[in-house]
């Protein structure tokens, strides 16, 4: 049994040491128990490419198309958010051209006299429509004597009809005068306009309409219906200077000679830029055709210094 175990380990040892050649080369072995199976694999064949497709004569552009989706898949920009409450804020706030004026004037010695004026000039336009609020109060005395105590609000609101030159308007006015024989003066109107200029430099404005006016407190204390005609104008002569002038003229539908004429014209001159003071240099002409025992005409000088803001 030994002799055998011998015999066949001299037999392996005897195959191993053939696959060895003279020159130090490991050769195959020719036994085929000991050859290992060459497994070969096909080489893949290159994929081509699919065409472009071709749809209604137009190229689909593969390339272009992922662009397009990843753009849209892309996350918004962060934008502003405004909320409701938010709207009257930016209204009362944003796109108003305001404000303040104020003049003093006074004397003493054989007349001892003193004249306030103050007043505030609100507007806001848009492409659309305009919106005015106009406020002025006059105090005067003489010998600590009240000679003149009286005040004006007008708020006025003008809409354009489409891309046309017309205009849908309507006014509101209250007239307080402690030497009038009303207490109170109130009107309501409204009517068509027409822009025959309206550019940032100047704007002309002709209208017409209807309302009523009543004065609390006078002999007559009725409703009185009447038309209204009306001109508007400003004109920016240079960076400096402007012109502005207005005219109303309120005749009773029943008597056109029973009128109201109110006229102001006004020159407002820059001062100093930086700081938004102008000068003010204003004519206001106030005709009552039926005064009710006062006088039928009220003409006011002034100058006044603005704060514009």
């Amino acid at each position: 049994m030994p002799s055998l175990l011998f015999v066949t380990l001299l037999m392996v040892s005897g195959n191993l040491a053939s696959t060895t050649s003279a020159f130090g080369q490991t050769s195959v072995p020719t036994e085929p128990w000991l050859q290992a199976p060459i497994i070969s694999e096909p080489i893949p064949t290159p994929v081509p490419m699919p065409e472009e497709p071709v749809i209604d004569g137009q190229t689909i552009d593969f390339d272009a198309v992922i662009g397009s989706q990843a753009v849209a898949e892309a996350p918004p920009l962060q934008q502003e958010v405004i909320r409701w409450y938010q709207y009257p804020w930016r209204w009362m706030t944003q796109g108003w051209e305001n404000h303040a004026e104020f003049g003093l004037d006074g004397s003493e010695g054989n007349a001892d006299t003193l004249a306030i004026q103050t007043g505030l000039e609100m507007k806001r336009a848009t492409d659309a429509y305009t919106l005015a609020i106009d406020f002025d109060y006059r105090q005067a005395s003489s010998r600590s004597v009240l000679t003149e105590d009286n005040a004006r609000l007008n708020i006025d609101y003008d809409r354009l009809l489409g891309d046309s030159n017309w205009s849908a308007f309507g006014k509101l006015g209250f007239e307080y005068d402690d030497f009038k024989a009303f207490d109170l003066r109130l009107n309501l109107n409204g009517g068509l306009g027409y822009y025959w200029i309206r550019s940032d430099r100047t704007s002309f404005v002709t209208r017409f309409g209807a309302g009523a006016s009543r004065e609390f407190g006078a002999p007559i204390d009725d409703w009185t219906p009447e038309a209204v005609f009306g001109l508007d104008a400003e004109h920016q002569l240079n960076s400096r200077n402007k012109l502005k002038g207005k005219v109303d003229y309120f005749p009773s539908w029943e008597d056109f000679s029973d009128y109201r004429l109110v006229t102001d014209l006004a020159w407002e001159i820059l001062l100093n830029e930086a700081e938004n003071f102008s000068l003010k240099l204003a004519v206001t002409d106030r005709y009552d055709s039926t005064p009710q025992g006062a006088l039928a005409n009220d003409v006011y000088y002034s100058m006044l210094l603005l704060y514009k803001f």
